[in-house]
């Protein structure tokens, strides 16, 4: 045998697979999609690696877990709460280890993907930075075992895909949190006015469209000011918080709700007629009527009611949006007038 060829056929086959990688790896850093990148993954992982099938697991926020599975050139990308007996056994041993079909007595069952026909052996790496798992990385060989060489691939290649993944999962979660905050109200958690006012546009042009009724209901807390004269700001924060959660719970499929101002808030309800605006206003005004609430210095609680004002469509269907808020708040300011802890209809 002539050592030179070896050894020059070893380099060049090094050469090809290091081209495949980083051609590869180039993809992947200018893609976010995660559906597209397992597509690459499976489609390339084989021509630097002798893999078959394999599978990334990673933690996907607080309490679930993005997984990738690629077999065959295919791949598909799901989340779980809950983890294969497989995966939580990885995921909590956190070492690396290699697995001959025959040594699976003592482990847990591994995916089907990773056991078809051909396969020789599994490979488990776990991918560790600042003492956090970035990702588990399950591998399967076809007809022979892992390489020094496949496993030197294997390695940086899944050392990128678990950080990329990673980075990509965390960016989305970061947006949507600075999204969350940008269109709800940071003290009771409703869609705040500029969200519930977007949500008013979007069901009126609906309700223009489709010919159905949209109505809006206005609810005020009834001698707010008084809370917090009497018990506190932090008390007034308190009982709006509560008012909030309790409106929260009674309202249905159909009716959205937001923080209005202040101690108002602002129902939407698409598609709903003057007489069941009313009905769903009652439904509110009763609720918030017969919940006691928990303040800092009432431990026994304190009776809160609302006034609320509502108006539809159907009564003025040339209208704008602001005139049916308008009207609306015209209702709201009756119902002070005449009492509060009542509901009043435009006209």
């Amino acid at each position: 045998m002539n050592v030179g060829n070896h050894w020059n056929d070893l380099t060049a086959q090094q050469l090809v697979r290091y081209d495949a990688l980083f051609e590869l790896l180039g993809v992947l850093q200018l893609d976010d999609e995660l559906d597209r990148i397992a597509g690459e993954v499976a489609r390339r992982f084989k021509y630097f690696a002798n893999v078959a099938s394999w599978r990334l697991l990673v933690e996907n926020g607080t309490r679930s877990f993005l997984i990738m599975d690629g077999s065959r050139g295919e791949a598909r990308v799901s989340e779980a709460d809950d983890l294969s007996c497989w995966d939580a056994f990885h995921y909590q041993n956190r070492r690396p280890c290699r697995i001959q079909l025959e040594s699976f007595v003592d482990l847990p069952a591994p995916p089907e993907h990773l056991v078809g026909k051909g396969i020789r052996e599994i490979e488990v790496i776990p991918f560790i930075r600042n003492h956090q798992c970035r990702g588990i990385l399950s591998l399967a060989s076809r007809h022979v075992p892992f390489t020094e060489l496949d496993n030197r691939f294997i390695r940086i290649f899944g050392s990128f895909l678990a950080d990329r993944v990673s980075d990509i999962l965390l960016r989305r979660e970061a947006t949507a949190a600075l999204l969350d905050r940008a269109s709800h109200d940071a003290l009771t958690g409703l869609p705040n006015r500029a969200s519930i006012l977007e949500r008013v546009e979007g069901q009126f042009s609906l309700a223009a469209r489709t010919g159905e009724p949209l109505s809006v209901i206005i609810a005020d807390i009834d001698h707010f000011k008084l809370i917090n004269d009497t018990h506190g700001h932090q008390s007034g924060d308190a009982a709006l918080c509560e008012i909030a959660q309790c409106m929260r719970t009674v309202t249905r499929d159909g009716e959205s709700l937001g923080r209005y101002g202040g101690e108002e808030f602002l129902f939407v309800l698409y598609p709903c007629s003057l007489e069941q605006a009313v009905l769903a206003a009652e439904r509110i005004r009763r609720a918030v009527s017969q919940t006691k609430i928990a303040l800092p210095d009432l431990p026994d609680g304190l009776n809160v009611t609302v006034s609320l004002g509502l108006a539809t469509t159907f009564q003025h269907p040339d209208e704008r949006v602001e005139q049916l808020l308008k009207r609306a708040d015209t209702a709201l300011y009756r119902a002070k007038r005449e009492g509060r802890n009542r509901v009043c209809a435009s006209d």
